[in-house]
């Protein structure tokens, strides 16, 4: 495998889905990929599902040898936390051990990690291995929203993500839908010897000059019904909403050079970061995030004052996620607590639980 001619191929993307199987040969063509970018020069942010981090660690240095300046690990298995990792893995490596079926646990210390990273001398990398396991987690529908988040604020950092998925195990439909989230698509065979790279998704930008004939011609190409349907829906939704502003803006430009019109319509485009978490999120997955961003438990009123709700509308959305027992709610003088089941403190639980 000619790494330095897939090197050239994936130059200034931002999310690579490698498609390799769930062998040896896959997981080691993975992490000779994400190396390409030069250990000593990376820090790493590591999710990882089946492999905890020292047998991960033992398997980059047997296939890549030099390690990253610095790993971030985010362990998602369904064990509680153990010190064990701490003691199986080198100082420069902390490890965080998340809930698998809540890809939020996932994407809040992932995105705090790459904003520490954002100012520093290092490259910042994110490895996700993998997306197959991640999938027998979650439904398609909410994978698909998260990665649309992870994706955007990899992008947003100026980080590189590396997402492994074996194509073996999915049906083409999900694996091309997924792949829209994409810069650029590498296809390891099962061998790993062989390696190709296709681009993945062609950006908003470069299809705004074409004519409304054409728009018509290519949507129709896009089944309006089956299992994903609703992310079409979501992604259609999404782009129509934004072409309503580029024209308002186009209009007083009638008169001025293509080049000029091409110019404006990129500066007025939304930042990716502010569209991902606002068009994505569902209310109560912005008040999981958030609660989980502050440790797991917050004032119900600091929670009105990050989301701009009104005080009836928080409480009536905590009411509900309490009766889902997603949240707990402890009333202290005047005010409420909440918390996130499992970090409510052991005086609020009751005196007959177990």
């Amino acid at each position: 495998m000619n790494v330095r001619k897939i090197e050239e191929d994936i130059q200034g993307a931002s999310n690579v889905l490698v498609l390799a199987p769930l062998t040896p040969d896959g997981n080691r063509a993975h992490m000779e990929l994400v190396a390409s970018m030069r250990p000593e020069n990376l820090s790493l942010a590591t999710v990882t599902y089946t492999q905890p981090p020292g047998q991960w660690l033992g398997d980059w240095q047997r296939s890549v040898g030099a390690a990253p300046q610095e790993v971030r690990f985010i362990h998602a298995s369904g064990m509680a936390q153990s010190e064990t990792y701490d003691e199986q893995t080198p100082d420069y490596v902390t490890t965080e051990v998340v809930d698998p079926t809540d890809p939020m646990e996932i994407i809040v210390p992932l995105s705090s990690r790459l904003k520490e990273w954002t100012d520093g001398e290092t490259q910042p990398v994110v490895s996700v291995q993998t997306l197959t396991v991640l999938l027998e987690y979650v439904d398609f529908d909410t994978a698909f929203r998260y990665l649309h988040i992870l994706t955007h604020r990899i992008q947003a950092a100026g980080a590189v993500g590396y997402f492994q998925m074996d194509p073996d195990i999915h049906d083409p439909e999900t694996t091309n839908t997924l792949k829209t989230l994409f810069d650029v698509v590498v296809e390891v065979s099962d061998s790993g010897a062989d390696w190709t790279t296709t681009p993945a998704y062609t950006p908003k930008t470069e299809t705004t000059e074409t004519d409304e004939t054409e728009d018509d011609t290519e949507r129709p190409e896009q089944p309006s019904n089956g299992p994903l349907s609703s992310i079409r829906t979501i992604l259609s939704g999404l782009f129509d909403r934004k072409e309503p502003e580029l024209e308002e803006e186009e209009e007083p430009t009638i008169e001025t050079t293509t080049g000029e019109q091409e110019e404006q319509t990129e500066v007025t485009q939304p930042p990716v970061g502010n569209l991902a978490d606002e068009e994505m999120l569902t209310d109560e997955e912005r008040i999981r995030s958030l609660l989980i961003q502050y440790g797991g438990r917050m004032k119900q009123a600091d929670i009105t004052t990050e989301t701009s709700w009104s005080k009836s509308t928080v409480s009536r959305k905590l009411s509900k996620m309490e009766d889902n027992d997603e949240i707990t709610r402890v009333q202290i003088g005047r005010g409420n607590l909440v918390f996130l089941n499992g970090s409510e403190p052991e005086a609020s639980k009751s005196p007959f639980e177990a």
